[in-house]
């Protein structure tokens, strides 16, 4: 049933799309922002605007980094939405939050968004609090903000970026359905290192500037750093991926291109663009899995236990040692299909790689024990081991206790 719907900060990266696509529902779409005559900090406007309403969502922002400046700012304009939802009968307050944003001693702006949700929990009005992760166009934002000189400065930061036209959809999702409280969190398909997001941005879209990836000191660096911000396996993942949404709207995918090689008689062989290989994350262990069976490698993963958010270290660590597992068992054995497993346990995570008996090569009887990956996994507290199965096949273990 279409409904009247006003989006506040209805101008912004989010907020012109969930117009767009209210509006494309059937809906009657209200922008409230200072463009429109609204103010959220002082209400002015609010209750004419809001007449007839019959949900709010909540996507408006604040430039201010500051833990005490963002804070003041989403407490304030969000009770004055809310008391103005109630005095003109307003049913349902949705407001989009961000994932991982529970450390108290976090990134500021992160601080002020936690408070956000308090205010919308305490208020009067049925709400729905949505987290999403950071959105594809956050890389486009770098060159935009963050360009000084020929450089442009970008946090170290490792994120599962969603494309906001996404989370748009769900938000008017959310709007034709009954308050729910906190709902399913959103991400997009694929862990990814920041400061090469906004390189391939630069590299698709034609632009100038060196992209530098800096380490923010203190709690909100670490926030960024260690995997706090990435989505847990609860949450709903929706595509495109950063690579697909990035061919949508500059028509490449930023890759670095091959150079040409030499052929026979000196007449040049193009190749085709190298595949980027997935982000040292465990969260990426499916889609390297898929890479190597696209590729022709007779592999199959298995992923048991609760999968789970890891220290930076840790996760990337597994990953390494996964990948070096599977390589060195698919090159012991041929004509042999192995299998990788992840398993998330209670106290530490576990990478197995294993393939049954089939024709050993020249380099079978050497050592297999991991050895690129072995000193960091054995630094985190963790142990590395290969053995020959009963059967004549070759099995590689890392486990890494992981802290509670």
């Amino acid at each position: 049933m279409a409904q009247r719907i006003a989006i506040a900060g209805g101008t912004g990266t989010v907020g012109r799309l969930v117009v767009e696509i209210a509006r494309a529902h059937g809906h009657d779409a209200v922008v409230i922002s200072r463009s429109t005559g609204v103010d959220l900090v002082s209400g002015d406007g609010l209750d004419t605007v809001l007449a007839g309403v019959d949900t709010v969502i909540d996507v408006s922002n604040t430039s201010s980094m500051s833990a005490t400046a963002s804070v003041r700012h989403f407490e304030t304009t969000t009770r004055t939405l809310l008391d103005a939802e109630t005095r003109v009968g307003v049913r349902h307050h949705i407001v989009l939050s961000i994932v991982g944003i529970d450390d108290e001693k976090g990134y500021g702006y992160y601080q002020g968004k936690r408070a956000q949700e308090r205010a919308v929990a305490a208020g009067r009005v049925a709400y729905t609090i949505l987290r999403a992760t950071q959105f594809h166009e956050f890389a486009q934002q770098m060159f935009e903000r963050m360009k000084f000189g020929p450089f442009v400065l970008v946090p170290t930061m490792r994120s599962q970026p969603i494309a906001a036209r996404e989370v748009a959809a769900r938000l008017v999702e959310l709007a034709e359905g009954a308050p729910a409280g906190r709902v399913t969190d959103i991400a997009g398909p694929r862990v990814e290192r920041m400061a090469e997001l906004a390189r391939r941005y630069g590299r698709a879209a034609g632009l100038p500037g060196r992209v530098v990836e800096l380490s923010l000191p203190g709690a909100p660096g670490r926030q960024m750093r260690d995997g706090s911000l990435l989505a847990g396996t609860a949450a709903e993942v929706r595509g495109p991926s950063y690579a697909q949404w990035l061919v949508e709207q500059t028509g490449s995918d930023g890759e670095v291109k091959a150079p040409r090689g030499v052929g026979i008689g000196g007449i040049p062989i193009v190749r085709g663009p190298l595949p980027t290989p997935p982000e040292p994350s465990l969260s990426n262990a499916r889609e390297l899995v898929a890479q190597l069976r696209t590729a022709g490698m007779p592999i199959a993963l298995t992923v048991t236990g609760v999968e789970r958010p890891l220290p930076a270290a840790i996760d990337e660590a597994a990953f390494r040692a996964l990948q070096e597992a599977v390589a060195l068992v698919l090159t012991h054995t041929r004509g042999a299909d192995a299998t990788a497993t992840v398993r998330y346990l209670v106290h530490a995570v576990e990478v197995e790689v294993a393939h049954g008996p089939g024709r050993r090569t020249s380099s079978a009887d050497q050592s297999a024990e991991l050895r690129r990956s072995r000193t960091e996994v054995r630094r985190l507290g963790g142990v590395v081991s290969s053995e020959t199965t009963a059967d004549g096949g070759l099995r590689i273990v890392a486990a890494i206790p992981t802290p509670q």
